[in-house]
């Protein structure tokens, strides 16, 4: 028979058998979370569209670092047509703060962590959807940059911006060029010349590009170029240059 004392006992050894269970499962709680935040990761947005630009913002508790200013790795996973690199290494500062700024090129499901040493940050999501409206563009070109003889080639250059005058990179432009006449008066109209058509050429990381057309007469040429357009940006045609062939 289990007399009063024992059956105290019993339930005071019970009481704080449980007490212990319940902090152990809040410590290991409080615990896990504390290396969640270790490394954190935020985005602009989780939704946006194919051109806009993605701002990721990190932190990393700086006692972590093992010297102040030390980058952070960050992986990103994007559609199989995006240009974005797999990773980046990304200077913090005194804060332990770090950020990068990436264009959305492709539409699709992205992704973001960071890592550093054994620690990272929560995986961060992003969808990117079409444009409900392509972007504005403009295009220019000028040339030749030197004197042209008959028989050489004319080298040429031009510039693909969006409307804020920010260049287009790895775009592809299409030239042509409008033969001289001396049929007639009216044939150095650029609607009754004989035209071709070349490339297409590139822009480079800054929607800078350079072209060159043979030139197998003398006389005034018409040169134009043409970018088509995509998802992200408008159709846009540049001015009429006309060079001189000597």
């Amino acid at each position: 028979m289990i007399k009063w004392p024992d059956l105290f006992r019993i339930c005071f050894l019970l009481l704080v058998f449980e007490a212990a269970c319940v902090y152990s499962t809040t410590a290991d709680s409080s615990k896990a979370e504390a290396e969640e935040t270790f490394i954190d990761l935020l985005v602009s947005k989780p939704v946006i569209e194919v051109g806009d630009t993605i701002l990721i913002e990190g932190y990393i508790v700086p006692s972590l670092l093992v010297r102040p200013g030390d980058r952070v790795l960050l992986q990103v996973k994007s559609p199989g047509e995006s240009r974005a690199d797999a990773y980046y290494q990304l200077k913090t500062d005194v804060d332990g703060l770090f950020s990068l700024e990436l264009m959305a090129d492709a539409i699709g499901d992205w992704s973001f962590q960071s890592r550093y040493n054994e620690y990272g940050s929560p995986i961060v999501p992003i969808k990117v959807t079409p444009r409900a409206k392509t972007k504005e563009t403009e295009l220019t070109i000028s040339g030749p940059f030197n004197r042209v003889f008959r028989g050489e080639s004319a080298q040429m250059s031009g510039w693909l911006r969006d409307f804020e005058g920010n260049g287009i990179p790895y775009r592809n432009v299409w030239y042509s060029f409008g033969l001289p006449s001396y049929s007639c008066a009216l044939c150095e109209e650029d609607a009754r010349r004989i035209w071709q058509t070349l490339g297409p050429v590139i822009t480079d990381e800054i929607g800078y590009f350079e072209f060159k057309f043979p030139t197998s007469d003398n006389g005034k040429y018409a040169v134009k170029a043409t970018f088509p357009g995509d998802e992200i940006y408008g159709k846009t045609e540049s001015g009429t240059v006309y060079p001189s062939v000597l």
